[in-house]
Order: C-alpha cells, then sequence, then structure tokens
C-alpha cells in the first residue's frame, strides 16, 4: 500500500502520489502516507512518518479545516521530527504570461461542472455543485479569478482563506484534457 502507483497530476494539493490506498507525499526530503476523508460539515487527516513512528491524526467539524491542518501538521511535524509540510503552489513573484486560450471550456465530472473562461486578460473558474449536494448549499455556484503560476498550473483563493488551492490542467497521453482540482479530475467535455 505504501508503493508508489500513480503520480498526482497536481502535487501540490494532497500528496505527490497514490499507492493502493494511501497517500504518499515528500516532505522535506521525508516519505509520509496518509489519508484524509470529508463529507458535509466533517473533514479528517492521517498522516504517518514511518522513518520515526510518528502519527497524527486530525478530525474536525465545521469552519475552515484545511487551513487548520497546514498550520496544526506543521507545527506538531517540525517539533517532533524536525519536519515541514512542502510550502504549496502560490502565485509568482512577476506575472506569469501566457496564451491560455486551450484551457478555456467546460470541465465536468460527477457532483461538480467546472466552466473555465477568459475576463479581462485572464481566466476565471465558474464551479456548479450539482446533484443531491447542491441541494444542501445556500449556494452551489462559486467563481474564483485563477492567477497563473506556469504552464498548466494556477491558483484560486476561495474567500476567508489563508491558503492558495491549485488548478492544473494537463493531457493524458492519448490526448484526453483534464482540469484536476480539489482532488479530483475532471475531463474537458467542451
Amino acid at each position: 500500500m505504501q508503493q508508489r502507483e500513480v503520480d498526482m497530476p497536481d502535487p501540490y494539493s494532497l500528496g505527490d502520489a497514490w499507492g493502493v490506498g494511501w497517500i504518499l507525499f515528500d516532505w522535506d526530503g521525508h516519505r509520509l502516507y496518509g489519508h484524509d476523508g470529508n463529507t458535509i460539515g466533517q473533514a479528517a487527516f492521517l498522516r504517518i512518518l514511518p522513518d520515526e513512528q510518528v502519527a497524527v491524526t486530525l478530525l474536525t467539524n465545521g469552519g475552515n479545516t484545511h487551513d487548520l491542518y497546514i498550520e496544526l501538521f506543521d507545527e506538531i511535524f517540525a517539533e517532533v521530527a524536525d519536519v515541514h509540510l512542502p510550502v504549496g503552489l502560490t502565485p509568482p513573484q512577476e506575472p506569469f504570461e501566457d496564451d491560455f486560450s486551450d484551457y478555456v471550456g467546460v470541465y465536468d465530472r460527477s457532483g461538480v461542472r467546472t466552466e473555465i473562461f477568459a475576463e479581462d486578460g485572464g481566466l476565471r473558474m465558474r464551479t456548479t455543485l450539482n446533484g443531491p449536494l447542491a441541494a444542501l448549499l445556500p449556494d452551489p455556484v462559486q467563481e474564483h479569478p485563477l492567477v497563473p503560476v506556469r504552464t498548466g498550473e494556477f491558483v484560486m483563493r476561495p474567500e476567508g482563506e489563508q491558503n492558495w488551492n491549485a488548478v492544473v490542467f494537463y493531457s493524458l497521453p492519448s490526448g484526453e484534457r483534464y482540469l484536476h482540482h480539489g482532488v479530483r479530475a475532471a475531463p474537458k467535455v467542451s
């Protein structure tokens, strides 16, 4: 379960690879494994640093759980093992300019439809939750500007959050195009 099976197209949001069931992480050159889980109003995080025989878990309900996870786990692992979480993807010092037109389109997966469109010389992302979860939220539609970091890699930050979220565009070897955001892949459908 700890053997690398699949590389993540977005190594910034969670881990850099998946084993069979475990998420695999590289923090400061240290290998960890773990797993996360989310449902409406609840989130769980588990990280295991086998070389130091350290395991840390966080069970939460409500609020901005990802920012809490980053702050707490960095502090705990630094204290007990002198290991830090990797710095996530953030906006570059100088604006990155490129032709972003290839990313424009609709990406659709079960439960979420994502539209990428051009606006004011940049890109915006509109996500629309659909299905049973949409009825549980006051507004199933969210829209955010995308900040380009490098080719195929962008960040966005929802209101009220401290950390940036990665948005990665990529293609499969067979040519199908995908968007990877929120630890999920969505194929480009138009």
